[in-house]
């Protein structure tokens, strides 16, 4: 596993309480098959679904927050190589 972060590109409320984010971030390496953005104690797992030649990816997840996130925050994000556990909580 490696910790990278994420910043933030959009998001918006839904009625049902939960926050949708699109972030963008750079795998810094091409063997990665799986993130984790994280927020407190809540994982979120992402497949990463890329060409091998491009770092960046951009993502959307689905998830409950405290307080809302904002265009331009900063997310913490852990990336899995094949066969490493990604696991969500």
């Amino acid at each position: 596993m490696q910790v990278g972060e994420a910043v933030v590109l959009g998001t918006s409320d839904r009625p049902d309480g939960m926050q949708e984010v699109e972030l963008k971030t750079v795998c810094p390496k091409p063997d990665f098959e799986r993130l984790n953005v994280v927020l407190g104690s809540c994982r979120i797992s992402v497949p990463l679904d890329r060409p091998a030649e491009e770092s960046e990816r951009a993502f959307k997840v689905t998830m409950r927050v405290e307080s809302p996130i904002k265009l331009g925050d900063r997310l913490i994000v852990e990336f899995f190589h094949p066969g490493e556990q990604a696991g969500v909580h």
